[in-house]
């Protein structure tokens, strides 16, 4: 009886030992890399308007000035996506709200996130019109967001200050993307102090880098460069208002491919280990 007895433990232990594995294996596939995510920067002159798709999801940062509207809603008809998840407003300067109202009067929108302070201009109040035409409600964000759209981890920083010296600019929210062994950072129109921020909230390096502020150069790009050291690097200038040469030594420095979408549209594939880039 006593043998049975531990035959029956050891069986029991044996099941226990194959249950546990088993939930391990499907915690794992949770976050397994299900199809490729796709990020496209379009060409807007110095601007900022970039696509996000996932297997099944949109997201958009930024629309450009408020002309560049209609080539981000172009872009959603070519590639068949008529909702969009969210929606990140990363500041109120004219080069990132400008198409958002067009947007909003044409697709329907899940999400709209802001930073949590008020704009100024134009753009921004055309804005705010069309939010209020169709009843959404902003998330003003002034803690750090998390979500996932498929595959994708989204985590959002918003800024820490209530105000400002460099005003808009600094107010950006920084959005971070991970794809399988993939992580991207959007860095909207960070300056000096909110860069400094950046790198305290995220603590981490990134494989791909929407560089800040169409890359201008600030006494700390060069920290904030060493700190995320990318691999790859938009920046979203025009012939009328290049980069800096600065940054761009200091991205070459690092081994860090940088393309300019003055030179137009550039479109990043990650499939959870590898990137490519095209333009």
């Amino acid at each position: 009886m006593k043998i049975r007895k531990i035959i029956s433990l050891i069986c029991a232990a044996a099941m226990l030992l194959s249950v546990s594995a088993c939930k391990t294996e499907e915690d794992v596939s949770v976050h397994e890399v299900i199809r490729d995510f796709d990020v496209s920067v379009l060409k807007a002159g110095q601007a900022d308007a970039i696509i996000l798709k996932t297997q099944n999801h949109c997201a958009i940062i930024d629309c450009g000035e408020e002309d560049d509207g209609d080539e981000v809603l172009e872009h959603l008809s070519e590639n068949g996506i008529e909702k969009v998840d969210y929606l990140f407003i990363t500041h109120f300067d004219k080069d990132h709200v400008g198409g958002a109202a067009e947007v909003l009067e044409n697709v329907f929108v899940d999400n709209i996130i802001t930073p949590d302070y008020e704009g100024t201009n134009g753009e921004y109040k055309k804005f705010i019109h069309a939010v209020n035409e169709k009843n959404y409600t902003p998330i003003k964000l002034t803690t750090e967001m998390s979500f996932a759209l498929d595959d994708v981890e989204f985590n959002v920083y918003p800024p820490l200050k209530s105000a400002y010296k460099e005003g808009d600019n600094d107010f950006s929210l920084a959005i971070s993307a991970v794809h399988g062994e993939n992580s991207f950072l959007f860095a909207g129109d960070a300056q000096e102090v909110r860069l400094s921020e950046i790198l305290a909230q995220t603590n981490t390096e990134y494989d791909f880098l929407k560089v800040p502020h169409h890359g201008r150069i600030e006494k700390n790009s060069n920290t904030f460069f060493d700190r995320i050291n990318p691999k790859y690097a938009v920046i979203t200038c025009s012939d009328k208002n290049p980069a800096d040469e600065k940054v761009l030594g200091l991205l070459s420095a690092i081994w860090c491919k940088t393309y300019l979408t003055s030179d137009g549209d550039v479109n990043i594939k990650s499939d959870g280990k590898e990137i490519t880039v095209s333009q």
